[in-house]
């Protein structure tokens, strides 16, 4: 009788000890990310910006209550593809070449970026396919970027053109960016180097190659400033260079005006449209980028709105 109780006792304890195992590493990985979040905005604080910053802007010219325009995603001098949803899009096409592999594909929903991959989605409809929307090669007299650096944040990361990928899920069709996996991803209908317009670049924060986690690290949860019910803003990162590089190596430099966090899990439908405020064209050059927040789960999206600096 005692010898046939062993084995289950063994396993038992086998279990226990797997269990203890994990809750040490997931315990130490959650306190790693707070002593490199904490030593991040520790540095920032002790780095002064290198330009002084007035009040955010980019609030002041859209608010959430602002219903968002619905745009052609296609300029009147190419051909539209046919769409298989009517969602809305979030930004027109800019004037430049056409995709070349538009197969069944539509534009995104007006939503920030979600920092889990469009691989790792399982739709939930039995005709799940649709086209990685493929950009052309573009002429070398346009300026697409191909490197970021923020010095203060070290990053410098290379940036690769981002499409989107149309999911049949049970809802119907659903659009979503297809983040880079080790690169920036510079949003393929938003402006390019030198256009008066919104240029938008995403990044992963806390999967693949973390190329924004820095970003992430920024955001102090405990000096955060609400500016409605779904947002708050932080300003340790106003004055902040971010510079890019076409692939000629001409560089674009940008200041840091804003730092958001926006409330992306959890919310009414309309306010994750209304947080795709941000991916719209503007009527000045501005930077915007887009990662996900806190370091370790994606329940918040962090945006960075950035000006031209002034020489």
């Amino acid at each position: 009788m005692a010898d046939g109780k062993r084995p289950p006792q063994r396993l038992s304890t086998g279990l226990i000890a797997a269990g203890v195992v994990l809750l040490l590493v997931a315990g130490g990985y959650l306190l790693l990310n707070q002593l490199r979040g904490a030593q991040t905005r520790g540095n920032l604080r002790q780095t002064p910006p290198a330009v002084e910053t007035s009040a955010p802007v980019a609030l002041a010219t859209v608010s959430p209550a602002t219903p968002l325009p619905v745009p052609t995603t296609v300029p009147p001098t190419q051909p539209a593809p046919a769409a298989t949803s009517t969602l809305p899009s979030p930004s027109p096409e800019p004037i430049r070449p056409a995709p070349t592999a538009i197969v069944e594909a539509s534009s995104p929903e007006p939503v920030l970026p979600a920092e889990t991959s469009v691989s790792s989605v399982t739709p939930t409809a039995t005709t799940a396919t649709a086209a990685i929307l493929a950009p052309s090669a573009t002429p070398e007299s346009a300026s697409v970027p191909v490197r970021l650096v923020i010095p203060d944040l070290k990053i410098d990361v290379p940036i690769v053109e981002m499409g989107w990928q149309v999911i049949q899920t049970a809802d119907g069709p659903r659009s979503d960016w297809v983040i880079p996996k080790n690169e920036a991803g510079h949003h393929i209908n938003s402006a390019l180097l030198g256009d008066a317009d919104n240029l938008v670049i995403s990044g992963h924060n806390n999967i693949y190659g973390e190329v924004f986690k820095p970003i992430s690290f920024a955001w102090d949860n405990n000096a955060r400033i609400q500016v409605d019910k779904f947002t708050d803003r932080s300003d340790l990162l106003n004055g902040r260079t971010v510079e890019l590089f076409d692939a000629t190596g001409r560089e674009f430099k940008y200041t840091i005006s804003a730092f958001y966090r926006l409330k992306d899990t959890g919310v009414p439908a309309e306010q994750r449209i209304a947080n795709g405020r941000f991916m719209e064209p503007t009527d000045q050059a501005q930077l915007t980028l887009i990662t996900c927040w806190p370091p370790t789960s994606n329940t918040h999206r962090l945006v960075v709105v950035a000006v031209p600096a002034v020489n």
